[in-house]
């Protein structure tokens, strides 16, 4: 009984908190006010239809519920009814309790206020230029054959959720490890239809056995490390951006214009891909969660990639919580900022410098000393035993080939991003 009571006060909480979220969301967009003003309409009129149900669910715990007042019955022909369903806002699988009367009227109310949330959020989302996406249907079918799986092992994975927070893949980390299961179950058998095939062709290829388990360890070792990989891309990206973004919120502060409005001014900005995306995470908090903006500041603060941008977002709710000049903090920072932006592409250019001589000593001189060492051993005739000067010309052909592929990989790694 007092886990059907508690249920139902969750469900007003989060009525409320959504009331709360509407109400923030018309202070900011009067377009839409008649618009706002119909789902708080509608989200009130549940938390009546709620209320009506408080007193026989109270029943239950009174003394005289046998002999005066009558049970409660919770199937057919009761005062109350349970009803369960899915959020269509967030996914989540909700329970509450109502009266039965009242069953049919609640849940045309929650039809339309439910749809309300999901158009609200678009209207957010087209705002602050954010991309809707929707699940593919390998993500559908792998959280329906492994997401009871998945869940069971979020526990252990609580660094790759990070991960996936600050790569900015728009995945639950339930739904992520999901993926994970199913992409490694579809290696393993390919990767035994392989084998089999293999000896069919020959009994001899039995060695190959480990190749459906190797497949699978590799993609398993994908899945988890990708999500890092993304973060620390993410990271270099952000620094190269951060003095410029810097400076452009400083200029927008000077005009002691709202913050939060400086926040969307960014998101909007297309030059700012990447940090906009963070920028976006303090809007989202602000517009659709209802928290202030230190405290949004402070919660994507702790979750980005980039340090710099974390002390950049604590620092600014630092200074509105403390009253300072916002303006002269953004100059400071976007200051120090350009400063290692500046060291770094000096570093680059030191870096770029000693690998320019150090291919020259390699790929050029070496290349042509060998060439005139072959030549000579040529008209000498001699020669490395089985290895004809031919093949010593080929294989410093493959040698060269390779050293300047590193080269370039190595070059494109250590770049700024431009």
């Amino acid at each position: 009984m007092f886990e059907v009571f508690k249920r139902n006060i969750e469900q007003e909480k989060k009525i409320v908190d959504d009331m709360r979220s509407i109400q923030a969301a018309m202070a900011d967009d009067v377009r839409y006010r008649g618009f706002y003003l119909s789902s708080l309409k509608l989200f009130g009129e549940q938390l009546v239809l709620l209320n009506r149900a408080v007193p026989d669910l109270l029943k239950e715990w009174s003394p005289l519920r046998k002999s005066e007042v009558g049970s409660r019955k919770s199937e057919g022909g009761g005062e109350t009814v349970s009803i369960s369903y899915v959020s269509p806002a967030t996914k989540e699988k909700r329970y509450i309790t109502i009266n039965k009367k009242d069953k049919k009227e609640f849940l045309e109310k929650l039809k339309m206020s439910e749809g309300a949330l999901v158009g609200i959020k678009k209207l957010k989302a087209e705002e602050i230029g954010e991309i809707v996406h929707k699940p593919s249907a390998f993500v559908r079918m792998s959280n329906t054959f492994f997401r009871k799986y998945s869940e069971k092992f979020v526990p252990r994975f609580g660094k790759l959720g990070k991960n996936l927070k600050k790569g900015n893949i728009r995945f639950l980390i339930s739904s992520y490890l999901s993926m994970g299961i199913m992409a490694s179950a579809i290696a393993f058998f390919v990767g035994l239809l392989i084998y089999v095939m293999l000896l069919i062709i020959d009994l001899g290829n039995w060695t190959y056995f480990p190749l459906p388990f190797g497949l699978m360890g590799l993609v398993m070792f994908s899945f988890y490390f990708y999500p890092l990989s993304e973060a620390s891309s993410i990271q270099k990206k952000i620094s190269q951006e951060l003095p410029f973004a810097t400076i452009h919120m400083s200029a927008i502060a000077g005009s002691d214009i709202e913050p939060t409005k400086i926040f969307k001014i960014i998101a909007r900005s297309k030059e700012y891909p990447n940090i906009g995306k963070e920028i976006r995470k303090v809007i989202t908090q602000t517009d659709v969660y209802g928290y202030d903006l230190v405290t949004s500041l402070k919660n994507v603060a702790i979750r980005t990639s980039n340090k710099k941008l974390g002390e950049l977002f604590s620092g600014m709710a630092t200074n509105i919580m403390t009253g300072g000049s916002l303006k002269n903090y953004l100059e400071k920072k976007s200051e120090n900022f350009l400063v290692d932006y500046r060291l770094e592409r000096q570093k680059y250019s030191d870096l770029a410098g000693t690998f320019m001589d150090v291919y020259i000593s390699i790929l050029i001189a070496a290349p042509l000393v060998l060439m005139m060492m072959f030549i000579v051993m040529n008209v000498a005739g001699l020669g490395l035993g089985v290895l004809t000067i031919n093949m010593l010309l080929f294989l410093s052909v493959i040698g060269i080939v390779i050293v300047n592929i590193v080269f370039i990989v190595v070059l494109n790694l250590k770049q700024p991003s431009v």
